[in-house]
């Protein structure tokens, strides 16, 4: 199994106008590939907001695999 990292976004604009992106929540879930990793990550993105479904509170998502390893300390 691979470990995903599933960022979800609502877009939102500035006071000057200008739109971005702004990140609501982040889970990190493990799954055999990105879809069931996403369906994961979207049940628990909806019960801890209380949502019948993502997208009534985030516009998109970004999926992210992160790798096994962690980074050694350098000296």
């Amino acid at each position: 199994m691979k470990n995903y990292r599933i960022t979800f976004y609502r877009h939102l604009m500035n006071r000057s106008g200008y739109p971005f992106k702004s990140s609501l929540s982040t889970v990190t879930v493990s799954g055999s590939d990105r879809s069931q990793a996403f369906t994961q990550a979207a049940r628990r993105f909806e019960f801890d907001w209380s949502l019948y479904e993502w997208s009534n509170l985030a516009d998109e998502f970004e999926i992210v695999e992160e790798s096994g390893r962690r980074p050694e300390a350098m000296a």
